[in-house]
């Protein structure tokens, strides 16, 4: 009976010690949400200002302020955390990569991974200066459907880097939603931020 305790004892604590030890997190394409929480981060130690303009079926609103902590800034960037369900263990294999890709229009790298299936990422792809880890633009296309919506959303995430960081400087939403038995919204959110 001693003995059985004993075994029991070494269990449990080898038991607590695996559940205090942190796994890293693996991701199957691209860890975008951890990208976006340091961005979080970053920003909110920097007081970073955004200005923003927001365009509503044609009715403009444009402002300008400091979110005042991480959460502020975490809800100003809620919608690119959607672009995190490109790593959701359902859709491993899901997507076709295509890496080096040249970029037309400027001397970036391209990152592309696409859909093969109907996934509410349709397209995620990763600008990039010399390797991933110098990020200068994220573009994505993100679907949502459901009995009460339908919409879809353009994507977009600016870097530069600045004093030896990769630092959010504008993002871009545009897209538009319909409402079960309603009309059509067409929207627009950009956003311009400045470090102090």
């Amino acid at each position: 009976m001693i003995r059985i305790l004993k075994i029991a004892g070494a269990l449990c604590f080898i038991f607590l010690l695996s559940c205090e030890q942190e796994t890293p997190r693996e991701y199957a394409y691209y860890p975008v949400d951890s990208l976006i929480h340091a961005q979080v981060k970053l920003l909110n130690a920097s007081e970073a200002v955004l200005h923003k303009k927001a365009e509503i079926d044609g009715v403009e609103d444009e402002t300008s302020f400091t979110p005042k902590d991480s959460t502020a800034w975490a809800n100003e960037l809620d919608i690119f955390f959607e672009l995190s369900l490109i790593n959701n263990p359902v859709h491993t294999g899901k997507y076709v990569v295509e890496s080096g890709l040249k970029d037309p229009n400027s001397n970036l790298s391209i990152r592309s991974y696409t859909g093969i299936d109907v996934l509410p990422v349709v397209y995620l792809k990763l600008f990039y200066l010399d390797d991933l880890s110098n990020i200068r633009r994220i573009e994505a296309l993100y679907r949502e459907e459901n009995v009460l919506l339908k919409g879809s959303r353009l994507l977009i995430l600016e870097f530069q880097k600045i004093k030896d960081k990769i630092v959010l400087t504008a993002y871009s939403i545009e897209g538009s939603q319909k409402m079960f038995l309603g009309d059509s919204v067409k929207f627009s959110i950009k956003g311009t931020i400045t470090l102090l």
